[in-house]
C-alpha cells in the first residue's frame, strides 16, 4: 500500500454518532493548489489527491444527508486527522455547529482554545496543531429530512 494510500484509508473513517440510518455521507480527499500570480494575489484550486507530496495542503470533506422522514438533532460528527497528516490549525469548517479537537485518540475532546497535552515533565501544555489527532463537530439541527450538510478541515502531508 502506498503512503498516500494509508492516508485515504485513515481518513475515510468517520465516525456518526446519530441513529441507526439518520444520514448518508461520503467523504472527498482533494489537494489544495495555490498560485500566486506576480501582484501578490492568490488563486486557489482544488485537485484529486491522487499524488500528494510532503508539505501539500490536503483538504479532507465529508457531505451528508439526512435520509430519514424525520428531522434529526444533535448530530456528532467525529473525523480522525491521519498520522501522516498535521491539522492545519483554524481549518476546520465551524458552520456546521460545535467544534471541538482531541489530542488522545478520540477519548476526549475540547475547544481548540482549552485544548492541552502533557509535556514530557508532566506539565499541561497548550496543544500544537499537530498534537490534535480527531475532529468533532456537534450539529444541533434540526437537520430536516433530505436537508444536506458538509463538514471539512484542511491537512498537511509530513
Amino acid at each position: 500500500m502506498s503512503h498516500f494510500s494509508k492516508i485515504i484509508a485513515a481518513a475515510a473513517f468517520i465516525a456518526l454518532a446519530t441513529p441507526s440510518m439518520a444520514l448518508t455521507a461520503s467523504q472527498t480527499i482533494q489537494k489544495e493548489i495555490v498560485e500566486v500570480a506576480e501582484d501578490g494575489t492568490e488563486t486557489v484550486t482544488y485537485e484529486s489527491a491522487e499524488l500528494v507530496v510532503p508539505g501539500e495542503r490536503i483538504v479532507y470533506t465529508v457531505n451528508y444527508e439526512n435520509n430519514r422522514d424525520v428531522a434529526e438533532t444533535n448530530l456528532v460528527l467525529t473525523m480522525p486527522v491521519p498520522k501522516e497528516v498535521n491539522y492545519l490549525d483554524g481549518s476546520a469548517s465551524d458552520q456546521a455547529g460545535q467544534l471541538t479537537f482531541s489530542t488522545d485518540g478520540g477519548n476526549s475532546f475540547a475547544d481548540r482554545s482549552s485544548l492541552t497535552v502533557m509535556s514530557a515533565d508532566g506539565e499541561a501544555t497548550i496543544a500544537e496543531p499537530e498534537d490534535i489527532t480527531h475532529i468533532r463537530w456537534v450539529v444541533a439541527g434540526p437537520v430536516n429530512p433530505g436537508e444536506t450538510g458538509a463538514i471539512s478541515f484542511k491537512g498537511i502531508l509530513k
